[in-house]
């Protein structure tokens, strides 16, 4: 199929057709891979310094990177780093698109994707967020930070710090002076860390089985509210009903602390009380109308008025007349 490519040194915004491969490879600065519900990409260069990025369609393989970069190989790419080269781009790619990302000094992130990704890094911190699939990660002391994976997740560190929440079935993680924190959900399978000196946290639902195997020369067990120390070589950790689906968690560590807990039950919504109708009240019956009566002879009219009746005018008249 026809190739595309450019060479660009300055802001550029660059449509593609049909993707669904996308590589990267950058030095320094940053790059935002995000997923949208179109089968088509799109790349925007908001800068470039120090050396120019280059952009290629290859049939449905989007290739963005800085040309010394090997993206595709982790020793490789960590030689191939020469000079300095800085550019802040953001790619939308459609969300089934497959993803393989290398940086060196530069921030990266991946949110949306379904595919899986395999992440390279050698100081760069990584963001994934809201990805399913298998995920990948190879870093020398850049941070890992993972949110709502859905997919299996492998992290190869120096001493990288490695963040991980989501559905994660199956978690490996090696590494020297890394921490690593975990916060499954669900009923993950397995789980295994090694490392020297980094700690490791786990986080399961509440009423989540495991056995936990630790290998472990100094270091704290913490086991949800049971602390143990003075631990040298093999102890194994029973929580909860070994029947069905529970985790099988497995760690090896010389000197790191070592905890395993469980989330606090969920708080029950609370329940309004059913409150009783007020009974109807009977209306009062109409009073009837009153019919007022008639004066009487003395001027009073019942109902407790009273009054005089006006006197007759007796007044004279021409003929002397006192009329009736």
């Amino acid at each position: 199929m026809a190739q595309e490519k450019w060479l660009v040194d300055e802001p550029k915004v660059i449509d593609t057709g049909i993707v669904r491969t996308l590589r990267v490879g950058l030095v320094g600065g940053q790059v935002d891979v995000v997923a949208h519900d179109e089968p088509t990409a799109r790349v925007e260069v908001h800068s470039v310094s120090g050396k120019q990025l280059k952009i290629e369609v290859d049939g449905d393989t989007l290739t963005v990177d800085h040309p010394q970069i090997r993206w595709d190989d982790p020793i490789g790419f960590l030689k191939s780093f020469r000079g300095k080269a800085l550019a802040d781009v953001s790619i939308l790619v459609p969300r089934d698109a497959s993803v393989t990302l290398g940086v060196v000094s530069a921030g990266a992130l991946l949110s949306g994707t379904n595919r899986g990704a395999m992440l390279n890094t050698v100081s760069g911190d990584l963001v994934v967020d809201g990805v399913a699939g298998d995920v990948t990660v190879n870093a020398v002391s850049g941070a890992t930070t993972i949110r709502e994976l859905d997919g299996a997740l492998t992290v190869h560190t120096v001493s990288g710090d490695v963040v991980a929440t989501g559905e994660i079935p199956r978690f490996q993680a090696d590494g020297v002076s890394a921490d690593v924190v975990l916060d499954l959900h669900g009923v993950p399978e397995s789980a295994r860390v090694n490392t020297v000196s980094g700690g490791v946290s786990v986080r399961l639902e509440d009423g989540v089985a495991y056995q936990c195997t630790v290998s472990t020369a100094s270091g704290k067990l913490q086991f949800d509210d049971s602390e143990i120390r003075g631990v040298r070589g093999s102890y194994v950790k029973q929580g909860g009903e070994l029947a069905g689906h529970w985790l099988d968690l497995r760690v090896n560590s010389v000197s790191g602390d070592i905890a395993v807990l469980h989330a606090p039950p969920a708080a029950a919504e609370p329940t309004a009380a059913p409150t009783t109708p007020a009974a109807p009240t009977t209306p009062a019956p109409p009073t009837a109308p009153t019919t007022p009566a008639a004066p009487t002879n003395d001027g009073e009219v019942p109902g407790g008025v009273s009054g005089t009746a006006p006197a007759a005018d007796t007044t004279p008249t021409n003929d002397g007349e006192v009329p009736a």
